[in-house]
């Protein structure tokens, strides 16, 4: 399926944009997101299984799907949390150094949205940095500043980057030094599920 569009926060957007109807495929992406979420953690474990799918699109999608259900800017009409993506963290691992660019770089977001509890992630994000494609490095930039300070060992990695032809990857590896930086200083991993600049 298509990228999911972003969900406004509560409250915001015009009263024309809330009268218009969905497309019938929004509507569908919508219906089988708050499917996956009603689920709770089976959904997590199944959509981990997925990232293994030999079909790239597949997995392109089950990492979309992911980040839906656990990052926590997405509106479930049951207004329940964000679901625990912590079960499926091997198989993201895995899909870090997956061979399609766009799965890997959702992989990145499903990775920065568990923080400092997936620690485990920093030497693959450090890797990712360092790959030919912009959109994988500058994934990894914004998922390493994401972990906090389990993401001090990539601090030479992104001041790297920080000469990146990208300049995308520029300000991502930017931010991730600040973000960094600030955990270092208050001693503490940055949060998880914080709001984040999306891609």
């Amino acid at each position: 399926m298509p990228l999911p569009r972003r969900q406004f926060p509560r409250g915001i957007g015009s009263a024309e944009a809330a009268s218009r109807p969905l497309p019938a495929l929004e509507v569908r992406r919508q219906r089988i997101y708050e499917a996956l979420h009603a689920l709770g953690p089976a959904s997590v474990a199944a959509l981990a299984r997925a990232l293994r799918d030999p079909d790239p699109r597949m997995r392109r999608d089950a990492a979309v799907a992911l980040d839906v259900v656990g990052g926590g800017w997405w509106h479930f009409p049951d207004g329940g949390p964000k679901l625990d993506l912590r079960p499926a963290l091997p198989a993201l691992l895995a899909a870090l150094e997956d061979p399609d660019p766009s799965v890997r770089a959702w992989a990145a977001q499903d990775v920065s949205n568990m923080g400092s509890a997936a620690a485990t992630a920093v030497p693959r994000l450090r890797a990712m940095l360092h790959r030919p494609d912009a959109q994988s490095r500058g994934s990894a930039g914004r998922a390493l500043g994401y972990l906090g300070s389990a993401a001090s060992a990539a601090l030479p990695d992104l001041r790297g980057a920080l000469e990146d032809s990208s300049p995308a990857v520029r300000r991502a590896a930017f931010d991730a030094i600040a973000r960094i930086h600030r955990a270092d200083a208050r001693g503490e991993p940055a949060p998880a599920g914080e709001e984040r600049r999306r891609r």
